[in-house]
């Protein structure tokens, strides 16, 4: 029977929950991160097909009931939609936490049930799960074991071809006939009938009186948890008792934070007062202060320069003081005085040239007899005389104007141009260091004026350097600007405390409060532990209600039901003994035909020799394979797979596992699960075997589950098509 799926439904199962997939023919290819859900899916189809089997086993790892059963104790339940040699079903199970598991094959075309009583993967599979697990299912490539019984005699029990073994397909069919009318391999004929009809009635009997022995465990469950809840409800009340005491202490401790803070902010402002009362402003920024200092460093610079302007207009007069010394008199008077100093220096040598000539004169005439000519000689000597006090005049001229000599005189009246220049140039030099000391006076006065305003602000000016004063100022604004940050700091730290309190309330709500004995943590755990409890069990009491109700409605007459079963019991035994009649007469021709068999292995050594070498590029041949499912290759010297690498072993296990699909299931095309089959695998081995996976997958629907990309990229690297298949959840 070819078997593809179309979806799958997943009402609850281990951590999917309303869960969706669809898939399509070919390769089917789902791709998610770990711990998402892929090996739970695959496990959910194994269990709508077959079922909860290992469910005796006590560790959870290797139990699927306790590991799938979803947590919050709901049923494992679903639904696969399948085609089955073109006819659609719906195959469904469920599963509730204690209890029977239900499961049913309908018909979707028509509404039926169809088979039932049959396990579905029975049905179209046509194998037990073992042999489902072993072949189509399975989460990482592994070799079957050589002495693996199961598949090992399912591989001798497949049918020889026609041409093989004529007769004795003659005889199996006629039997195989009669056998089917009574019993056919899909759960036809008249035995499967009747052994419905009785397992129905046994079902129902089963379930009628399960539902009495429900009603009674419900009844009890019911009581006891209801007695649970009680004690669960008191410790709560006394937990929530603890919890209270538990926030008043909280809120004590919240008050006794903001009283100490409360404190701690009152100190810190008192010390920054004390020691910002020094200062009579604070400049937070530093702009202000810092612009005094370089009004101070201006000031300095230019009170220097103001002294050195005073210094240069002193030396200035000085200079201009010792040209007025160098001459007494302006240009004209100088003129004058050199006329007066000419003359003088000329008279003299006319009054002793007229004087020389009169005494010569006179003398003359005195000696020609004449007395009177005494007279020309006391003339000449009075005017040599006069000439004589000239001659000396010019000197005296010098003297009153200051100079030693006349020659001085005349070199000071000759000099006067240049001097006059000179005190002209002096003059112009004076007035304008007069500007210049006066700008600086001004700009020192106003420079000392805005320091002392400035100083001020902050300080009561002293007398003294300007910078030790500012030195002082920035000491206590410093001291002080530490001082206001830690009192910011308290300050905003009581403020965040305060910030949403309301104190009278706080007060109020811390009033009994003692030292608790644990921590909130622990109380608010156990809280949470038994209001859970109390919710759940609560919950559950109320289903378990429901359920009763439904229980005591449905239970039916188990006596009439009895006595019909055992009619059909009577009925199924006949038939059942005609069944094995013809079961044994079939076993005694097929016991005939062992040594035709042994040909079984050669199909599947030929069919996985195909796939391996797909899978291998052509490195690898004359692949076989026993009927006890030994593996060897090598054409001249044969060895066993076993010698191989662990990924080429994986390509050979694979390959296998795709031919036994295609022997077992007499060439019908069935699902393969591949739940992260390749992880040993490299890239290039993986593209390799993506044609192996291709030819399979023009007869089987493939799944291949993985939690990365690297399947999906050789398979497109390979040019083969897939279907990309999700999780997706309905809310």
């Amino acid at each position: 029977m070819n078997v593809t799926i179309d979806k799958i439904e997943v009402v609850s199962f281990g951590k999917l929950k309303n869960a969706v997939v669809t898939a399509d023919s070919g390769i089917n290819i789902l791709s998610a991160p770990n711990e998402s859900g892929k090996t739970t899916l695959a496990s959910f189809i194994k269990f709508v097909f077959y079922g909860f089997v290992n469910t005796r086993v006590q560790t959870i790892a290797d139990n699927d009931r306790k590991l799938y059963t979803p947590w919050e104790g709901e049923v494992c339940e679903g639904n696969i939609h399948i085609t089955a040699d073109g006819v659609q079903y719906i195959v469904s199970r469920r599963c509730p936490p204690s209890g029977k598991e239900v499961f049913d094959i309908t018909n979707r075309a028509t509404g039926k049930s169809e088979f039932v009583g049959a396990i579905p993967g029975e049905v179209f599979f046509g194998v037990g799960e073992d042999v489902f697990s072993r072949t189509l299912f399975f989460r990482q490539l592994t070799l079957p074991q050589s002495k693996d019984e199961l598949l090992a005699d399912r591989l001798r029990n497949i049918a020889i071809s026609a041409d093989e073994q004529v007769g004795t397909k003659k005889a199996l069919s006629r039997l195989s006939e009669a056998k089917n009318e009574l019993k056919g391999k899909l759960g036809s004929g008249l035995l499967p009938k009747a052994q419905r009809e009785r397992d129905e009635l046994e079902e129902a009997i089963t379930a009628s009186a399960d539902m009495r022995r429900e009603i009674v465990r419900l009844n009890a469950e019911i009581k006891k948890r209801a007695t649970t809840v009680a004690e669960a409800e008191k410790k709560l009340g006394s937990l929530d008792a603890e919890r209270r005491n538990i926030e008043k202490y909280e809120a004590l401790t919240r008050l006794r934070n903001i009283k100490r803070l409360e404190v701690e902010e009152e100190t810190a402002r008192l010390e920054y007062q004390r020691v910002s009362s020094g200062l009579k402003k604070q400049d937070e920024g530093g702009i202000e202060f810092r612009e005094l200092f370089s009004k101070n460093t201006e000031y300095v610079a230019q009170c220097r320069d103001f002294e050195n302007i005073k210094n240069a207009l002193k030396n200035a007069e000085d200079d201009r003081q010792q040209l007025d010394f160098e001459t007494a008199f302006d240009s004209n008077e100088g003129e004058d005085i050199a006329e007066t100093v000419n003359k003088y220096k000329k008279l003299p040598k006319l009054f002793f040239i007229s004087g020389g000539i009169a005494a010569v004169g006179g003398l003359f005439v005195f000696l020609t007899g004449a007395v009177w000519g005494l007279l020309g000689v006391v003339l000449g000597l009075i005017l040599a005389s006069v000439g004589g006090v000239m001659l000396g005049r010019p000197n005296s001229i010098a003297k009153e104007h200051g100079y030693e000599t006349v020659e001085e005189l005349e070199n000071a009246i000759k000099n006067r141009p240049i001097i006059e220049e000179k005190i002209k140039q002096a003059d112009l030099k004076i007035a304008e260091l007069k500007g210049a000391y006066e700008d600086s006076r001004a700009r020192c006065f106003r420079l000392k004026k805005e320091l002392d305003d400035g100083i001020g602000a902050y300080i009561d000016v002293a007398d003294g350097d300007y910078n030790s004063q500012l030195e002082h100022i920035l000491s206590l604004s410093a001291e002080s600007g530490e001082k206001l940050a830690v009192w910011r700091l308290k300050r905003d730290n009581l403020e965040k405390a305060r910030d949403g309190i309301d104190i009278d309330s706080l007060t109020e709500e811390a009033k009994g409060a003692v030292m608790p004995e644990r921590e909130k943590a622990k109380v608010d755990r156990e809280i949470s532990f038994y209001s859970s409890q109390v919710a759940q069990l609560s919950d559950l009491n109320r289903r378990d209600e429901l359920d009763l109700v439904s229980y005591e409605a449905k239970c039916g007459d188990i006596s009439a039901m009895v006595g019909k079963r055992d009619s059909l019991n009577a009925r199924v035994d006949d038939l059942t003994v005609k069944h094995k009649a013809y079961e044994t007469a079939m076993k005694f021709i097929e016991s005939a035909a062992d040594d035709m068999k042994s040909m079984v292995a050669p199909r599947i050594s030929e069919r996985a020799d195909e796939y391996f070498s797909a899978a291998t590029g052509g490195k690898y041949s004359s692949f076989e394979v026993d009927t006890k499912l030994s593996m060897s290759f090598g054409e001249d010297f044969r060895r066993s797979c076993d010698y191989l690498s662990a990924g080429t072993r994986d390509s050979a296990y694979l390959s296998l596992r795709l031919a036994l699909a295609d022997i077992l299931f007499g060439g019908c095309g069935v699902p393969i699960m591949l739940d992260d089959a390749f992880v040993r695998m490299d890239d290039t081995r993986l593209r390799m075997i993506s044609g192996a996976i291709s030819e399979a997958s023009k007869k089987h629907q493939i799944f291949i589950l993985t939690h990365g990309n690297r399947e999906r990229d050789a398979l497109d690297e390979m040019g083969i098509e897939y279907t990309d298949i999700k999780i997706k959840n309905i809310n």
